[in-house]
């Protein structure tokens, strides 16, 4: 039994008229006679009493017609699920995030668009180290990562798009000597004690300050998490190179922060994604990206 047998069916059942019936479904009458005739003898019981001038429904026809229209409207509705689901419309879609991400004002940007465009797609939000968001996409638990982590060593599997930049600056405890000053120049931190936003693989955060600071940093604590990186430093614990884009995060007015000078580099944030994925809810995503204001 095919799904045109039942529609073939649901037709001449609606219109108790094999001429009108044929004529609806666009094929010839004997055609569709021959098509009735063959799904009864497979169902083995008649499902339309007919004369040359009548046709009614029997009682296994009746029911029939029944369980017909709703299997005709779970199949159109299957095919409506697929279609969208093929168009990026529905699905699931899992994305891990830093806290520095969603400081930003990026994430919260993106998310809404997306959600805009695509109502119906199942967002799976993950807060996940930059570093463990890799780890996570090539083991397929994500497929979208925004990465905010300087010169992260990216797997050839995986692509990336940016989104975001930003100047770095030093966060100071509110009653350090620094805080008189607009602007301090890097060579200035040479003695301080820092507190490290670092990765989840502990000797990821050092090379990574030697590279904006160009010295070796006296690192007195590390966090994977950047609250309590500030946290740290309103409690006096030490200085910290943070990216402008999470100057609103003040515990209490007890951290100021400065521009750099000295430091070229800037905090970049891009989305990761698996270089060959072609998951339409991804597509429609870097869709939405590339649309974003720069």
């Amino acid at each position: 039994m095919e799904l045109r047998h039942l529609r073939y069916f649901v037709a001449v059942a609606e219109e108790l008229h094999f001429a009108r019936a044929a004529k609806r479904l666009s094929i010839v009458q004997p055609a569709l006679s021959m098509q009735i005739k063959s799904l009864e003898e497979e169902l083995g019981t008649r499902l339309l009493e007919r004369t040359r001038r009548h046709v009614e429904l029997t009682e296994a026809g009746r029911l029939f017609l029944e369980e017909a229209r709703r299997t005709l409207e779970q199949a159109e509705r299957a095919a409506r699920i697929a279609k969208r689901a093929g168009q990026g419309e529905l699905g699931r879609l899992g994305i891990g995030y830093s806290v520095n991400a969603a400081y930003s004002g990026v994430l919260a940007r993106t998310l809404k668009a997306f959600r805009q465009r695509a109502p119906d797609i199942e967002l799976l939000l993950h807060e996940l180290h930059p570093f463990d968001q890799l780890e996570a996409l090539m083991e397929g638990r994500i497929q979208l990562g925004f990465l905010t982590a300087p010169a992260l060593p990216i797997p050839p599997e995986l692509a990336t798009v940016r989104v975001g930049a930003w100047p770095l600056m030093v966060a100071l405890p509110s009653d350090h000597p620094l805080c008189a000053r607009t602007r301090v120049p890097v060579d200035l931190l040479v003695e301080e004690s820092f507190v490290d936003y670092t990765g989840s693989k502990g000797e990821q955060g050092l090379p990574a300050m030697q590279r904006i600071g160009g010295f070796v940093p006296r690192i007195r604590y590390q966090s994977t998490n950047i609250m309590a990186v500030i946290s740290l430093v309103a409690a006096g614990l030490g200085v910290a190179i943070v990216p402008s884009s999470i100057v609103s995060l003040n515990i209490g007015g007890n951290v100021v922060y400065r521009p750099l000078t000295g430091v070229t580099g800037l905090m970049e944030m891009s989305v990761a994604y698996r270089r060959h994925e072609k998951a339409p809810a991804v597509r429609a995503f870097l869709k939405v990206i590339q649309e974003q204001p720069g």
